[in-house]
């Protein structure tokens, strides 16, 4: 099956979004601590683009996969960035909230919302970074086939939970 379409997000999407990640969490455990304000987490702050992939079911769209890019907020992953990319986080593009519903993966959504970010990342002359627990393996596999690179990792402790966190940092716009 090829991936499902993609379209960029729009405030209607918003619900069946938060309404994704929530079956995310209950099936492959991200995000690992459910935020209290789900729809408000799954939006993003400083969002630069964001899309949905999407199922044309017969009674009506369904929201089945979902990425944003936005700008680095500074937070513990963004010097680890600019010291292996040597670029301001002004210049980085972070992918974020990337999930894919259980039914659509292994349908190659989730590398194709990854290709969409990363090339409007580089459409905007940015540099794709990210940051995801050390616990999700298949993750990890899809952005090493995409070109990301891990180049650190930091602690985070949320409500009952440590976790470590792994840095990556993508392809550069000319490649």
């Amino acid at each position: 099956m090829p991936p499902f379409p993609i379209r960029p997000r729009t405030d209607a999407d918003r619900p069946a979004v938060a309404g994704l990640l929530l079956a995310t969490h209950e099936t492959d455990g991200y995000p690992i601590v459910l935020p209290p304000d789900l729809e408000a987490w799954g939006a993003a702050d400083d969002v630069v683009e964001a899309w949905v992939a999407v199922d044309d079911a017969d009674d009506g769209e369904v929201v089945v996969g979902h990425a944003v890019l936005t700008e680095a907020d500074g937070g513990a992953a963004t010097p680890q960035w600019e010291a292996a990319t040597g670029l301001d986080r002004s210049e980085l593009g972070v992918v974020r909230r990337l999930v894919v519903h259980r039914s659509a993966q292994g349908t190659g959504t989730g590398a194709a919302l990854l290709a969409t970010a990363v090339d409007a990342a580089h459409r905007l002359g940015r540099r794709p970074v990210l940051d995801m627990s050390d616990n999700l393996t298949s993750a990890g596999a899809l952005y090493r086939r995409a070109g990301f690179v891990e180049v650190g990792a930091y602690d985070l402790q949320l409500p009952g939970h440590l976790l470590h966190v792994l840095t990556w940092v993508g392809p550069p716009p000319d490649r």
